[in-house]
């Protein structure tokens, strides 16, 4: 005749819940041998206890006093080979920080379009749960905003950089220049601005601004980088000679003037 072990009981879970509060859990179980390991297995990484023994059996408790993320799980035990699950639903203690996230899109906003963005928020706990927002009783709330027109740098959510959205400024809506004679050095100064958008915004560093001049039967053109809202321009005077002079920047145009010494 053959002989073997016999089984182990399954261990009586005392105080059986449907859901642990982590990391305030406290396990009670009555069973016999102290060769017990417990282990809480999530649907994302296993979570050791640490096994007390008593009397009547032994009481198991989390070793690392953190949240985790919330979900279905199952309390393993096991012991000199055999192995007994429970099912059971994890949820944090309450009072854990709350991180509010707020996308939007587009994320750089030209009045020349549109102003409207899409705004869609949702909050998660330190452990990347998602958690109610304040206020509502859902998840994620979406809607379509209108900014104001004023370019600069915003940010949803103040004290985080990610957040920022960017309001760039509009074309030029008019292009108002002027030109003042040297007569020592015998030169134009040429100077368009300021430029700005139909906003009051002072349009982008960097736009070009196309001149347009004329020499006798000679046209000329130099673009010119718009800077702090002013484009400027040195055209060698003739005395003898009108210039045609014009700015244009896109479909915008100034008005023509002639130049004389």
């Amino acid at each position: 005749m053959g002989c073997s072990k016999p089984s182990t009981p399954k261990p009586v879970w005392v105080n059986m819940a449907d859901s642990l509060i982590f990391s305030d859990a406290m396990l009670t179980f009555k069973t016999v041998g102290k060769k017990w390991n417990a282990t809480i297995i999530s649907f994302v990484q296993p979570l050791p206890l640490s096994v007390i023994y008593n009397d009547t059996g032994f009481t198991a408790k989390p070793e690392k006093p953190d949240g985790i993320i919330e979900g279905p799980a199952q309390i393993c035990l096991t012991t000199e080979g055999e192995i007994f699950y429970y099912p059971v639903y994890l949820i944090n203690k309450k009072g854990i920080p709350v991180i509010d996230k707020d996308y939007r899109s587009p994320k750089t906003v030209n009045p020349d379009s549109s102003l409207m963005q899409q705004r869609m928020i949702h909050s998660i706990d330190s452990f990347r749960n998602l958690v109610y927002l304040s206020g509502k009783s859902e998840y994620f709330f979406e809607e379509e905003i209108a900014l104001a027109p004023k370019a600069g740098t915003y940010r949803a959510i103040q004290k985080e950089s990610l957040t920022s959205f960017y309001m760039q400024p509009g074309s030029a809506v008019t292009i108002p220049f002027n030109a003042i004679y040297d007569k020592k050095q015998s030169r134009y100064t040429v100077t368009a601005g300021p430029l700005k958008d139909r906003y009051n915004n002072t349009v982008a560093d960097g736009t070009r601004v196309n001149f347009m001049y004329s020499l006798g039967d000679e046209t000329y053109r130099t673009e010119v980088s718009l800077l702090k809202g002013f484009a400027e321009l040195m055209i060698e005077a003739d005395p003898f000679t009108k210039i045609e002079l014009q700015a244009i920047i896109n479909n915008t145009s100034s008005k023509q003037i002639n130049l004389t010494p």
